[in-house]
């Protein structure tokens, strides 16, 4: 696929003018290095290739200045089966150059080097104080666990090459992923990256797939259902992990590290009896490559799991702790569907997914960009200005949906002062994204091991909670102050040579969530939402909170796993009973005063007898039938975007026999009232 080169310079440029912009406005510390992969972190992230993944720049030199170890960042998966690495060849020029062998030879090495040296137990000398000594104490317990490992090489440059053949350090296979800036730059554009998954059968392990094809294709999918050995579909696991689990559903279902008792029990026991009992994967692909005589698949291109994820895992691990067993007479049945049209593939593998995995709670729509909850964020976002004071101007915090959306507005904007005009109004350390926003408020709401778990977990969390806010005025000026907070105490920690510590990602959340817990949520927001800025004395507390919650963390992991024990609400709960010896009495002028408090969270309640009527008008209509005015009012052009998506949530939540909000109640009532003044109770359905 090829990309416009002048696009990706735009791209590039706005991505090294903002990593400078963020270093000039944010003293906590970093470099453009640093900063650049934090961002690209987030780009791999959100794009489902990696999870809670922690910048950490480690490098170690030799006596004579010669470099033996360099990584930039690391991540590991729950379960501790995938270790990821990164390594970053920053250049920061002016013009995009790129890179050849020696410079990717020179990364993959220093990378490598330092996995060895971890999986080998030889990582001596790291002091306590060091960023990845809580990494390396984690991987120095926890080495047997280790499935997988993953070394990502990233860049701001191109890197036309490809990368190193996989290796094996220690029996772990190690594979390598070149990310540079045209890759980064395609998951901005589109969400998705340029490699994929490609399964060689008859070279990898000498056989085919027998299939059978379906009888006529069409123009959107051909299918094939197929039977795969057990012990070949456990190596393919053992090679990719949760690559395998197709991108919109990964960051939610996810392999799971337990064993299904029934799969492991027919595995041992009656092996020759697995394909009768189990309903085998359904998974999707690019493309596949066929025997002549079309009765085998020889390889597959993007083989994505969309169902059977567990069955999967179950029969590696099952292999992996009775290692005598062989999985002969183990068969897993497969339906893949080949998609052929490219330009609908997001939406039909969504659809897939979507049906193959009803049994679970959470619907990938939940999380999509165009749930009602973004929609009126958004909307709020634009339409609401911070208080004018002290001279200063007026500007808005700038709300991405989608991202990208803050430059590709600026970039329509022709004229240099009237970019440098929108840019006062919207100031680039007033922007957030989704996974931002989780983490503000997750925070905020007493949830910190979710936020230490990584943006995308924190975001799935959060959106299950979504459809129960009331997305106002008062919520929107909550939730930045919120913002000022998180941001704050960020800065007051510091990164870098600057930071207290290098635990700012647990820490940060956790102190938010004491705050939170300590005031019994009467911190003056509204305060904070006017001044768009803490207090010195509520900074001075807040500085010193900090470094009491970082000692707190290194003094009650149990074992010394830092990073492991802050992701679980054990440490959460240890927390609340822990005595810091911090005096909030400093806070009392921080705080709402009864009066304050009900004056602005009371005076907006429903009256009881009108919302019982209201209610009652509103369960008069079924689910189905709220369904049909959405799509009548889509149809006749009659409801808006955020009133149809509205209308689905509505449905879902009456579906489920949960109650609704008073803010939807009241919209239900409205579009009630569009659809009798449109007729549509008086047309024929056809919806």
């Amino acid at each position: 696929m090829s990309i416009n080169q002048t696009d990706l310079t735009r791209f590039r440029h706005e991505m090294l003018q903002d990593l400078k912009d963020a270093i000039l406005t944010d003293d906590s510390g970093g470099i453009r290095e640093e900063r650049f992969t934090q961002l690209a972190l987030e780009y791999l992230e959100e794009a489902g290739e990696t999870e809670g993944a922690i910048p950490c720049r480690e490098i170690r030199e030799s006596s004579i200045g010669k470099r033996i170890h360099k990584i930039n960042g690391y991540a590991l998966s729950e379960g501790y089966e995938t270790i990821d690495l990164f390594i970053t060849i920053f250049k920061g020029s002016a013009d995009i150059t790129r890179l050849y062998s020696d410079d990717l030879k020179t990364a993959a090495s220093l990378a490598t080097r330092f996995l060895q040296h971890l999986l080998s137990g030889k990582m001596e000398g790291i002091e306590e104080t060091a960023p990845v000594f809580d990494f390396v104490n984690t991987i120095r317990k926890i080495h047997k666990d280790v499935v997988r490992a993953n070394i990502y090489i990233l860049s701001d440059m191109q890197i036309p090459l490809d990368p190193p053949e996989p290796a094996e350090i220690n029996d772990i296979p190690v594979h390598y992923h070149i990310r540079d800036i045209e890759y980064l730059h395609r998951l901005h554009t589109s969400g998705t990256g340029q490699q994929s998954i490609l399964i060689d059968f008859e070279q990898k392990f000498g056989e085919a797939i027998p299939c059978l094809p379906m009888p006529e294709g069409n123009e959107h999918y051909s299918a094939y259902l197929a039977v795969i050995p057990g012990r070949i579909l456990a190596d393919i696991y053992k090679d990719y992990g949760a690559r395998l689990l197709e991108q919109n559903v990964r960051t939610f279902l996810q392999f799971r590290g337990d064993v299904n008792k029934g799969i492991r029990t027919t595995i041992i026991e009656e092996p020759h009896m697995f394909m009768a009992y189990n309903n085998g994967i359904s998974a999707t692909a690019a493309s596949v490559e066929l025997t002549t005589d079309g009765k085998a698949i020889k390889s597959i291109r993007d083989f994505q799991i969309v169902n059977g994820g567990q069955t999967t895992a179950s029969i590696f691990q099952t292999r992996r702790k009775h290692k005598s067993l062989a999985l002969d007479g183990v068969f897993v049945q497969i339906k893949l569907t080949v998609i052929r049209d490219q330009l609908k593939k997001s939406e039909i593998v969504s659809s897939i997914s979507r049906y193959a995995n009803t049994q679970t709670k959470v619907s990938e729509a939940d999380f999509s960009t165009n749930h009602p909850f973004h929609i009126e964020l958004e909307q709020l976002s634009r339409k609401t200005w911070t208080l004018a004071n002290s001279g200063k101007n007026q500007t808005r915090w700038f709300y991405e949906r989608a991202r990208g959306q803050y430059n590709d507005e600026l970039s329509q904007i022709d004229k240099p002062t009237q970019q440098k005009k929108w840019l006062g109004k919207n100031p680039k350390n007033q922007k957030f994204a989704k996974e931002d926003l989780a983490r503000f408020y997750m925070s905020w709401e007493m949830g910190p091991w979710w936020v230490v778990r990584g943006r995308q977990k924190s975001f799935i969390e959060f959106m299950k909670i979504a459809d129960k806010l009331d997305t106002g005025q008062v919520f929107y000026e909550d939730l930045i102050a919120k913002a000022i907070i998180f941001r704050t105490a960020e800065r007051l920690y510091g990164a870098g040579a600057k930071a207290m510590g290098d635990l700012r990602f647990m820490v940060v959340p956790y102190t938010i969530a004491w705050l939170r817990f300590k005031t019994d949520g009467n911190i003056n927001l509204f305060k904070i939402w006017k001044n768009q800025r803490l207090t010195a004395e509520f900074e001075k507390l807040l500085y010193s909170l900090l470094k009491e919650i970082d000692l707190f963390m290194r003094a009650t992991a149990p074992g010394g796993l830092i990073s492991e024990w802050a992701k679980k609400e054990e440490c959460w709960l240890t927390l609340k009973k822990y005595d810091l010896g911090i005096d909030i009495s400093a806070l009392k002028q921080e705080l709402y005063t009864p009066a304050e408090m009900n004056e602005r969270y009371q005076h907006n309640t429903m009256d009881p007898v009108q919302k019982e009527l209201l209610r009652k008008r509103i369960d008069a209509v079924s689910a189905d039938e709220w369904i049909n005015i959405a799509l009548w009012g889509k149809a006749t052009d009659r409801l808006s975007i955020l009133e149809s998506n509205t209308l689905m949530k509505i449905a879902r939540k009456i579906e489920n026999k949960k109650e609704l909000t008073d803010k939807e109640l009241l919209a239900a009532d409205s579009i009630l009232k569009t659809a009798e003044e449109g007729n549509y109770f008086q047309v024929e359905k056809k919806f």
